[in-house]
């Protein structure tokens, strides 16, 4: 199985989140980290908002914080499921 980049950057943002619960994070604190492009990170964050798995604040101080308890992250069962339309591990699963 060959993840697409949203989901790879889908899962480069939750560690982020589960380590930082004392403050909000922003877009750009992300794009320093991985050096990944803000319109990219603008889209992973915004449909992980609309998902449910993250919080975002708008405004001037604001930026995003995990929705759920870190214990409670599925990232196969729920995340890569949500993002990837072609889950099959080898092609003759297809």
């Amino acid at each position: 199985m060959r993840l697409t980049l949203f989901t790879d950057y889908s899962l480069r943002v939750l560690p982020v989140l589960a380590t930082r619960t004392e403050s909000l994070v922003t877009i750009g604190d992300l794009a320093d980290v991985y050096g990944i492009s803000h319109a990219h990170l603008t889209k992973v964050t915004h449909l992980l908002g609309k998902s449910g798995w993250v919080d975002t604040v708008r405004g001037r101080h604001g930026g995003m914080r995990l929705s759920v308890h870190p214990s409670r992250l599925k990232l196969g069962t729920t995340l890569i499921r949500h993002f990837e339309t072609d889950v099959a591990l080898v092609e003759c699963f297809g």
